[in-house]
């Protein structure tokens, strides 16, 4: 489903003009030079194709396709390093000295020349680096030969008459030598046309590729049905988080214990060639876009529509990746240097801003969300993709099917759920990364959340389900330990007691459970929470430079066993109120609270004790909430 769902996907960008995909027996690489070499045969130029920055950074070509190689001598066409462009390599001191000053069975294997060393790195030419550049050599001669082009004429000659030991001593090269080295790809440019996009060229190479997978194994593709060429390895995805920087397989097979009726590797499971480099393709184009996928916890998650419209993904990201639209809100200033572009984004966030809560308010009355809405057909259908690494693979953390409308509407009643009153500095919208990390200690330098609770947030908020008790008890535990509850964690311990109280595994009535202060709520823990809340203010009123208060002595014990604290705080108050020239106003609020509590519980279970942090938090905001005072027309009405 997965596969099939994305080879989907690589058809409708293919189709779209506006996308730039590689056609099958292609693919993106990262390219730092340009090789200009003249008919004759001569390195005349090195040109730096990369970004003009501090860093500078390859730029993206799409080249003749670059299966992944991981030992062997594997060359890619008109497109690779320095080790089988030039048969050179530079390798770190410690390296060198493990491969070649120690005793070989290679045999030839000591056999070096080395061409610049110092303390750190050695630049040598050895037997694997000359086996890595005559394959290159053979094979641009076995698909360009006899081609009549004076371009690919220079090019052959340059290959039959290089030689590696002579790296060092053309001009050219010394200037970007050390970049060279470094890994970076390059291509070739012969007669002011680079190589890899002459027509010649790639025609050639797709004659090539398709005499190459005829002698392949034939048989039924799981994928498109049809019997064509299987593919023996799959290309990497890369991209994810976590994973080897060269990529990680999606489908693989390394052990005899996952083989079957005598088959290895990707023949277990026969998925054509074309079928294997459209899924792959597709994922790698969302992974490297940043408006197709979001980052929670260890896991990379990545979404998309089943149609050409970007207009509902970019929504999607608004509403996931909300952590971005605050920075800009609040930062805009420090995000963007011109002020042009400080007013494009305010106008772009405000906008996005203004059709989320156009969403959430019909969500909220329980209209269906239609496609002026959204900018495409609600019934579109929408796929979203967990991914996380796994040495060199990759695993699939989660996958949801269901349609643009659905989707949008259980997201909604998540941040509908989730709202809660707050001040101008906290989030509106609090995505799902800043929800995980309110389960890590503030103090922590390293924020980690645990890897399996975004999976498991995920499902509730796209299954619409309650939200997982680990993260409610891991919130919880963070603010008895810290003695501190912001808009973040009332909002989840709202969110989690409301859905608990829907689906009727909560003896408490959903209108009980509010955005704000409910006086009239009759829930004793709500009320025990209320009423801490009005007796630390009590001991605050009396001195303000108290260093150890009530929340940091009895919160934690209050919330879960209220009999044995609350008859302690109540006549310690006392003592404060009678310092307080608030006093009277103290005692007010703890008769109005007390009046609906017959006895103090011996014990809160969890959802108790979400209930008095509830009430806690909504006491304290209307602290300092000012009240609105009516007008002269309303007073005289």
């Amino acid at each position: 489903m997965i596969i099939q769902s994305l080879c989907r996907h690589y058809e409708i960008l293919e189709g779209d003009e506006h996308v730039n995909i590689p056609r099958l027996g292609y693919s993106s690489a990262k390219v730092s030079f340009a090789l200009v070499i003249s008919s004759d045969g001569i390195l005349s130029h090195v040109v730096d194709l990369r970004s003009d920055e501090k860093k500078p950074k390859p730029k993206i070509r799409d080249v003749p396709i670059q299966k992944s190689r991981s030992s062997g001598v594997f060359p890619y066409f008109v497109c690779d390093n320095a080790k089988y462009v030039f048969g050179v390599e530079k390798l770190k001191r410690s390296e060198f000295e493990k491969r070649f000053d120690l005793p070989s069975s290679e045999g030839n294997l000591t056999e070096y020349t080395i061409l610049e060393e110092n303390d750190k790195e050695v630049t040598l030419v050895y037997r694997r680096s000359r086996e890595c550049f005559e394959a290159f050599r053979v094979l641009h001669h076995s698909i360009l030969d006899g081609l009549d082009d004076p371009g690919i004429s220079g090019f052959l000659a340059f290959l039959d008459r290089w030689n590696p030991e002579e790296f060092l001593e053309n001009s050219k090269i010394l200037q970007y030598k050390d970049d060279l080295l470094a890994g970076g790809n390059c291509v070739f440019e012969c007669n002011g046309e680079l190589l890899h996009k002459k027509s010649i060229v790639r025609n050639a190479w797709e004659t090539y590729s398709q005499d190459e997978n005829d002698g392949t194994v034939i048989a039924q593709c799981l994928v498109s049905g049809k019997v064509e060429s299987t593919a023996k390895v799959h290309q990497k995805i890369k991209g994810v988080v976590g994973a080897q920087s060269a990529g990680a397989s999606l489908v693989s097979f390394n052990d005899d214990a996952f083989c079957s009726y005598g088959k290895e590797q990707s023949f277990n499971s026969p998925i054509s060639e074309s079928s294997m480099f459209k899924y792959t393709t597709a994922l790698n184009h969302l992974l490297s876009s940043q408006s197709n996928k979001i980052r929670i916890a260890d896991t990379t998650v990545v979404f998309w529509a089943e149609t050409s419209e970007k207009s509902c993904e970019n929504l999607v990201k608004f509403f996931f990746d909300t952590q971005e639209t605050e920075k800009n809100e609040n930062n805009l200033e420090s995000e963007m240097n011109e002020e042009k572009d400080v007013r494009v984004s305010r106008v772009q966030d405000s906008g996005k801003a203004k059709q989320i809560e156009d969403i959430l308010n019909k969500v909220r009355i329980g209209k269906k969300v239609n496609q002026e809405d959204i900018g495409t057909d609600p019934e579109t259908n929408f796929y979203i993709l967990g991914l996380s690494p796994n040495n060199a693979r990759l695993a699939v953390r989660f996958w949801f099917v269901d349609s643009i409308g659905n989707f949008i509407e259980k997201v909604a009643r998540h941040y509908l759920d989730m709202e809660i009153i707050r001040d101008d500095y906290s989030p509106r919208y609090v995505s799902v990364y800043r929800l995980l990390n309110e389960t890590v200690p503030q103090s922590s330098e390293k924020k980690a959340a645990s890897p399996l609770l975004g999976g498991l947030v995920m499902r509730s908020i796209l299954s619409n389900t309650i939200y997982p008790i680990s993260l409610y008890s891991a919130i919880l535990s963070r603010v008895k330990v810290e003695g501190s509850i912001n808009s973040v964690r009332a909002g989840f311990i709202k969110a989690y007691l409301l859905r608990l109280s829907r689906v009727g595994l909560l003896d408490i009535k959903q209108d009980l459970i509010t955005m704000s202060l409910n006086e009239e709520s009759p829930n004793v823990p709500y009320r025990l929470g209320r009423l801490f809340a009005v007796l630390e203010k009590a001991q605050n009123d009396t001195n303000r430079e108290m260093k150890s208060t009530i929340n940091s002595k009895y919160f934690s014990s209050a919330s879960a066993t209220p009999a044995v604290v609350f008859p302690v705080l109540l006549k310690l108050a006392q003592h404060h109120i009678a310092k307080s020239e608030w006093g009277f106003r103290s005692n007010q609020l703890i008769e109005q609270i007390l009046l609906g509590v017959d006895e103090f519980p011996a014990y809160l279970n969890l959802e108790d004790q979400g209930m008095f942090m509830l009430g806690y938090y909504h006491q304290r905001k209307a602290f300092f909430t000012k009240k609105e005072v009516p007008s002269i027309e309303e007073v005289s009405s």
